[in-house]
């Protein structure tokens, strides 16, 4: 799981990144707000909206065309059944005192009985809500360093540092 990974990288770092997950991580949730990184990495994306899971096997931006033309299919889907129910309604109410039609009144009548009524899904504007518990505290030194050190290729930064820090210090390097 994710919560904006690429927040505070650089353009290589992000690349590094996009690179790793689509070639090496099996499953990954991911909560970002960069839509070329989320689109890069996708090739799923499952919408829980209202109720509902719709599972869409494409990238971020395909999916929110997917979603917009579902939406649109429904939206007319809805209106045309809302206006095959109001003709059926004004059929039923125009002749249901009709002794010829007393047959085609009652069919009507049990068909709208029996029809399902479409909807159309909402934007859901609700908010998830995760509770993760506290974690354990990690000890007294959480941080413990024997004779490190740090190197980019053959340029020494520094060799053989001891330190600790101790829980609740913060702590800065520079060189």
């Amino acid at each position: 799981m994710l919560d904006e990974p690429t927040n505070h990288l650089d353009i290589e770092s992000v690349q590094w990144l996009e690179e790793f997950l689509v070639n090496e991580a099996k499953a990954v949730i991911v909560i970002s707000h960069d839509r070329a990184f989320v689109d890069n990495i996708t090739t799923r994306t499952i919408e829980v909206t209202m109720g509902r899971i719709y599972d869409y096997k494409v990238n971020y931006s395909k999916y929110l065309e997917l979603r917009k033309e579902r939406r649109e299919q429904q939206q007319k889907a809805y209106d045309e059944q809302q206006k095959m129910i109001a003709e059926t309604e004004q059929f039923i109410e125009r002749f249901k005192g009709t002794y010829s039609k007393t047959l085609q009144v009652q069919s009507r009548v049990k068909m709208l009985e029996k029809l399902q009524i479409l909807e159309v899904d909402e934007v859901d504007s609700s908010h998830l809500r995760l509770r993760f518990p506290p974690s354990p505290r990690s000890g007294s030194y959480p941080v413990i360093a024997d004779q490190v050190g740090k190197s980019y290729e053959k340029h020494l930064v520094f060799s053989d540092a001891t330190f600790s820090i101790p829980s609740g210090r913060k702590s800065g390097f520079c060189w």
